[in-house]
């Protein structure tokens, strides 16, 4: 059977999730339409969608339209679960992105754009929700094709005293008013335009024959010259028909499209296969996710070959063996048990040992390793910590598995903070992951803003003795150094040099020395924070030969360290964030404004396409909530990156309450 692949994308709210239900009705794959506020649609069930009424899970359907089996990926669409669009894109063979006719060309109808022009994947647009639409269509699709040039309407909305009435398809309609008749003009000649001998004909004789039209255009749609546009209204159940027509008569199937290409391991050579079942097994595991009751469920997709329930298959990403159990078709929630798989199908295997999203599957004797799927990196972060003393182990257990089921979230804990740092796509993401860890996983946290990791360093040079000396009774304790100080440039981090001549110290204490200096630098001195970009010189000192131990070295050296920082003008430092900001020109200003308000450098701002990108150092303090705010200055058409740059002097105003602060707590 004919096997169509689609991915559903579009922006939050734009009706994407009520399309999926009305394409799966009129298919009678369902024997009622479900209602998003009653949370009881196919593909947005999570307890967590149903409470919130939106889609944060990508979502799997199937259903049958004139003897061609659909395959539908139904991802969301707020920005904070990129995610799962990277992994429906990975999969899917063809996008159909769902627009509402009330709001346009949104945030997430162009990214969704963007990535499946990135991809060349063949794309179409459904304009939905036209039942509710007032304006002018003819203004609205030339709003649209500002955006995207390589839109082409095949059918357009008809309204009777401003109700929509039903769809006009322009490759059938004849006697069409005007507006009408120019598109319908339109596919014509952009069929013409995509081949030389077609262009002749039509140039000589005015016109194509419907066969040729029909040829041409399926060509254009499988090779994304073009962007088919259709109209109607998922509530009102108008054009969804029309819409089934044009996926199974002009979207490819898989086996139409150019074969994979991946890499085989063992030789490292690049290596094609027929997307076909008559070839080597070769599957991509897109989604991970743990069910209450089947456990550990891996989704994926197969490329070439078959699967037989009760087999093993081949890791190639990780060269193990995976035992297949059952295999599972999924429609929404609902599991169905089948026999076998073939090329071009979805299903689900549970309990697999160690294989993770992004893995390969294929057969020992035909390995191959795909290109994994790329997420994008976390740029928003909180502490965490247990909400009961004793659940650690749980939370540790839950963080495992969350991060199985969501390659967007870091788990991480910080070593010079001693926190447990979470980071997400956005603020949303986490909400929804740390209510997850209490809901799914039964692991409650408390929330918080993460620490700033300072540090401390001296900006002079300052000689100082440090002397241990304790009597007790018997052996006593004896150690005496004399070290000198001095800073060294930003980034050298600590020198320890031994100036020692003619026996002040027995060699044996000198690594003790070292030892109290690295441990007291780690306490740091006036705020608490590891020290660093000095070099101590340990110069003379004294010994008893009795009463001298490592540890009377050890803490000598302690006190020493401690002495010579108060006296070399210490000083805080604060870590500086290397930010690359990529937005529209329209918004450059704002930016560097932002950017400059936080205490930032603009370091320059470049063309990248079609946006501006804006390279900038920020201090890490003044970002606890630099993504949302970016967010909203952009209208969410931003794009961030941040990493960690260097270390510069934190001002003096700043400095001096985290010193006050800290002599608070330890009062």
């Amino acid at each position: 059977m004919k096997k169509i692949n689609i991915g559903i994308l579009g922006h939050s709210k734009s009706g994407k999730t009520l399309l999926s239900e009305s394409l799966l009705y009129k298919t009678k794959a369902i024997s009622r339409l479900g209602n998003i506020l009653q949370g009881n649609t196919v593909m947005d069930f999570d307890p967590e969608e149903i409470k919130r009424g939106m889609s944060i899970n990508l979502s799997l359907a199937y259903t049958k339209w004139k003897e061609v089996l659909l395959n539908f990926i139904d991802a969301p669409g707020y920005a904070d679960f990129i995610g799962e669009v990277m992994e429906t894109l990975s999969v899917a063979d063809n996008i159909l992105i769902n627009i509402s006719a009330l709001e346009g060309i949104e945030v997430g109808t162009e990214k969704g754009l963007t990535l499946s022009r990135e991809r060349n994947l063949p794309t179409a647009i459904f304009v939905n929700k036209l039942d509710e639409f007032k304006g002018d269509f003819f203004q609205f699709l030339k709003e649209i094709e500002t955006v995207e040039k390589s839109i082409l309407p095949v059918n357009l909305p008809v309204f009777e005293s401003g109700m929509l009435k039903g769809i006009a398809d322009l490759f059938s309609a004849t006697n069409l008013e005007q507006n009408y008749a120019a598109y319908q003009e339109k596919i014509t000649e952009r069929v013409a335009e995509s081949d030389d001998a077609l262009l002749n004909k039509y140039l000589d004789e005015g016109s194509l024959t419907a066969e040729e039209i029909k040829k041409g255009f399926e060509k254009m749609v499988r090779e994304r010259k073009i962007i088919p546009l259709l109209c109607g209204s998922s509530l009102q159940n108008i054009g969804i028909e029309p819409l089934l027509d044009f996926m199974v008569s002009s979207l490819p199937e898989s086996n139409a499209l150019p074969k994979i290409t991946g890499i085989n391991p063992e030789t490292n050579q690049e290596e094609k296969r027929f997307r076909s079942s008559d070839n080597p097994f070769t599957a991509l595991i897109f989604k991970t996710t743990f069910d209450p009751f089947a456990g550990k469920l891996s989704f994926f997709r197969i490329f070439s070959g078959e699967i037989s329930s009760n087999s093993s298959i081949y890791n190639s990403s990780t060269g193990k063996k995976e035992r297949v159990g059952q295999i599972l078709r999924i429609f929404g929630k609902k599991q169905e048990l089948v026999p076998k798989a073939e090329a071009g199908n979805f299903v689900a295997v549970a309990k697999f040992s160690s294989a993770q999203t992004g893995n390969t599957l294929s057969e020992p004797a035909h390995p191959i390793v795909l290109t994994p799927i790329k997420f994008p990196e976390p740029s928003i972060s909180l502490s965490i910590k247990p909400k009961k003393e004793g659940t650690e182990d749980k939370l540790a257990a839950a963080f495992a598995k969350l991060k199985d089921e969501d390659n967007t979230i870091d788990v991480v804990r910080d070593k010079e903070t001693g926190e447990t740092i979470i980071s997400g796509v956005g603020d949303l993401h986490l909400d929804i992951t740390i209510s997850r860890l209490k809901d799914k996983f039964g692991a409650e946290v408390i929330k918080g803003i993460p620490k700033v990791a300072y540090r401390e360093t001296v900006t002079s040079s300052a000689s100082v003795q440090g002397k241990y000396k304790r009597q007790t009774g018997g052996h006593g304790q004896y150690g005496d150094v004399w070290l000198r100080v001095e800073s060294l440039p930003r980034g050298k981090g600590f020198e320890f040099v031994d100036e020692i001549k003619g026996g002040a110290i027995p060699n044996q204490y000198i690594p003790a020395v070292e030892k109290g200096i690295l441990e007291a630098m780690e306490k740091g001195v006036i705020a608490g924070y590891p020290l660093t970009d000095f070099k101590a010189a340990l110069y003379d000192g004294s010994f008893h030969t009795v009463d001298s131990s490592e540890i009377a070295f050890k803490i000598a050296a302690s006190l020493a360290l401690k002495k010579a920082v108060l006296q070399a003008n210490p000083i805080l430092l604060e870590p500086i964030m290397s930010v690359e900001v990529s937005v529209p020109q329209e918004f450059v200003g704002d930016i560097i404004g932002d950017i400059n308000s936080k205490r930032g450098k603009v370091l320059s701002v470049a063309t990248k396409q079609n946006n501006q990108l804006v390279k900038a150092f920020l201090p890490l303090s003044e970002m606890a909530n630099y993504a949302t705010g970016l967010r909203s200055l952009t209208k969410g058409k931003e794009e961030y990156t941040r990493v960690f740059s260097h270390y510069e002097i934190l001002p003096g105003h700043l400095a001096k309450k985290i010193i006050e602060s800290r002599e608070k707590k330890d009062d």
